[in-house]
């Protein structure tokens, strides 16, 4: 293993050419002392989708690092909750008295314990600020691991320690509660949520509304009891909520929960123009040019859905472009609009908004869209390159066009 460019990009962030370099590396290779110290340097760096690479390819998680540091007790001392993760990915026995899942526990109940009343930026080993840690976001998904599950209050409470939606802590309560799907927790969070009195539960509890649904499909007749009131919460502050955060979280939230057959775009579309990037790309990602079941949708309605996703395939922000464009490559909506559209993104620097569209005009027989496809897939190397299961994806779907188009000749 030559360990010197791999340490050099673990360091500056760059996980491509880490997966690059790793593609040459051998099984042998990765049983020896170099991967180890790969390993200690990917998880200091917070690298945690090289950690676990190297965790899937069985490199040694419970042998200590060069400095005698245990790299499951550093992980949950230091917060760091996606190495963490990634270093348990491959832990078959939680419960076990000596399981590195329990060491991780205490280890992380004592940081909680310790931690400064003053709460600032962690700094990494090179002094430049760090991610603020996440050591209960840790304690929550170990607690579950080992059976322990707590209150909708004391899960919300830790993750309003640091109130960021976008924090580790508030996700892990989040999923904690989502996965309970039950009539007293949603109960709870639409009462938190009417409650107003803080901008940061009602936040969170509206959250929690919207991960109970994750699992839904309101297609089936067995759906729970608290659906039908979900949506019928929901609707009204699709109108009135003025937080942006709770106003994406709630189109996502009702078009999750709105009855079998209640189409979702006219309750929608009204936010295709947010000023908030995140309630755009809300919209986005739930506008449908087709129903679930695959029909289409009324004339009128997929109209205006077309004219959104249009205006929001030309978005300032890369995601949302990429998101508006991926939803043209399952329909068969084709007018010169929309072709001059994917035509002026295939030229775009961001690589997912080019693939998507590529793929809308190769899906619709357009030999520019072939082209760029081509283009993009040369430069896949391996499994672990940028988009390379989403143009795996796109291929399948133009040998399937192919041949349904073979067929019907």
């Amino acid at each position: 293993m030559h360990l010197p460019p791999l340490l050099a990009a673990v360091e500056r962030g760059d996980d491509v050419a880490v997966f690059d370099l790793l593609d040459d590396i051998s099984t042998d290779e990765l049983a020896g002392d170099d991967a180890v110290t790969l390993l200690a340097a990917a998880a200091r760096a917070g690298r945690h989708e090289v950690v676990d690479w190297l965790v899937l390819w069985d490199v040694d998680v419970t042998r200590p690092w060069a400095d005698g540091v245990d790299p499951v007790t550093w992980a949950a001392e230091h917060g760091r909750y996606g190495v963490l993760r990634a270093l348990l990915s491959r832990s078959r026995d939680p419960l076990s008295a000596d399981s590195p899942h329990r060491r991780a526990l205490r280890t992380a109940q004592l940081a909680i314990a310790t931690e400064a009343e003053a709460r600032s930026e962690t700094k990494t080993e090179r002094g430049e600020p760090g991610p603020l840690p996440a050591h209960r976001a840790i304690v929550t998904d170990l607690e579950a691991a080992l059976g322990v599950h707590r209150s909708p209050d004391e899960l919300m409470a830790r993750a309003l320690v640091h109130a960021d939606p976008g924090h580790d802590d508030w996700f892990a309560s989040l999923f904690q509660l989502g996965y309970r799907a039950d009539q007293e927790t949603f109960d709870w969070a639409r009462r938190v949520a009417e409650e107003g009195s803080c901008l940061d539960r009602r936040r969170f509890a509206l959250d929690t509304v919207n991960f109970l649904g994750f699992d839904l499909d309101v297609d089936q007749d067995d759906e729970p009891p608290f659906a039908r009131e979900a949506a019928e919460f929901l609707r009204p502050l699709l109108d009135i909520e003025q937080d942006p955060h709770a106003l994406a979280t709630v189109i996502a939230a009702f078009c999750s929960y709105r009855p079998a057959g209640t189409p979702a775009a006219p309750a929608i579309l009204a936010h295709a123009d947010h000023a908030d990037p995140k309630v755009r790309h809300s919209v986005a990602v739930h506008l449908y040019l087709d129903t679930p079941g695959g029909t289409a949708v009324d004339a009128p309605e997929r109209r205006d859905v077309v004219a959104a996703l249009v205006r929001l395939a030309v978005d300032p922000v890369p995601e949302i472009r990429a998101t508006a464009l991926y939803k043209f490559t399952a329909s068969s909506v084709d007018t010169p609009e929309l072709r001059a559209v994917l035509a002026a993104n295939l030229t775009d620097p961001h690589l997912d908004t080019r693939i998507e569209a590529a793929a809308g005009l190769a899906l619709r027989g357009d030999e520019r869209g072939l082209a760029v496809l081509d283009e993009i897939r040369s430069g896949i190397k391996h499994l672990n390159s940028p988009s390379a299961g989403r143009l795996e994806d796109i291929g399948y779907l133009l040998r399937t066009r192919a041949a349904t188009a073979d067929r019907a000749l």
